[in-house]
């Protein structure tokens, strides 16, 4: 399970980020559905990945 986290900037709040965030999840639904074959680069990126841990901070 892979959840998004954002640190919001000093004096933003929950709702200035609601719509950026409708907008994130149609964009990863659409790349979810999608079946097209990966390309080389996103191959690259995926393996870069899976491949280390990623710290947040």
């Amino acid at each position: 399970l892979t959840v998004p986290v954002w640190d919001l900037p000093t004096g933003f709040t929950a709702d200035d980020v609601e719509k950026p965030a409708a907008e994130f999840a149609e964009r990863l639904a659409t790349a979810l559905a999608s079946d097209v074959p990966l390309t080389p680069d996103e191959r690259r990126a995926r393996g870069g990945l899976t491949n280390r841990q990623v710290t947040l901070s």
